[in-house]
């Protein structure tokens, strides 16, 4: 088996090194470089970046605004972005609900939401586990009630890591309490700014 790369995976290395040495800040380059802290604003000007070339969402189908990478290209990106000293991408949007969004949703739905996750303008947390808990989903108590067209939520959510930087939130919450306690929940998106 021959594991060396293609001349047009080689190229496209090539391009994706171009590119960020070209379009990562020098500020952001060097706080990941020296282990420092990095702010929203730092994550947000690379993504942004990315998403203006249409990599932010490297892992998406073609269908979807992604670029369609094969296995390889996403490797030789993710590997190429380490080595400049790239930050991660932040995988809430692009790799959580974004995929969620774009199988599950209405069109309405993948028409305002997809976009701002493949051009990072909106920032997203996850709020799946809960105090006394964690990840134990059967045991989900922040309840959702619908209300008209809208859902009252009460409870809480912890490690909702960024949580603090982000615009959404995609929760899990309990709709039916009569089911068993690996049924009735459901999947919600949450303005942080709501109420």
């Amino acid at each position: 088996m021959d594991l060396a790369f293609t001349p047009e995976e080689q190229k496209f290395a090539d391009e994706v090194r171009a590119f960020v040495r070209a379009n990562l800040p020098a500020d952001v380059r060097d706080k990941v470089k020296n282990g420092k802290h990095l702010i929203r604003d730092d994550y947000m000007r690379w993504q942004q970046a990315l998403g203006k070339k249409g990599w932010l969402v490297y892992t998406w189908p073609k269908k979807h605004g992604g670029p369609g990478f094969t296995p390889a290209q996403r490797y030789i990106f993710e590997n190429i972005c380490a080595e400049e000293y790239a930050p991660g991408i932040i995988p809430f949007g692009t790799k959580m609900v974004g995929p969620v969004i774009y199988t599950f949703g209405t069109e309405a739905q993948k028409e305002k939401y997809l976009p701002a996750i493949r051009e990072s303008t909106v920032w997203w947390c996850q709020g799946y586990s809960e105090p006394g808990s964690g990840s134990d989903l059967a045991s989900l108590r922040t309840k959702a009630e619908k209300d008209g067209d809208h859902y009252i939520v009460n409870g809480s959510k912890t490690w909702n890591t960024m949580g603090h930087w982000a615009d959404w939130i995609f929760c899990l919450v309990r709709t039916d309490f009569k089911s068993k306690p690996q049924e009735g929940i459901s999947f919600l998106l949450i303005d942080m700014k709501t109420p």
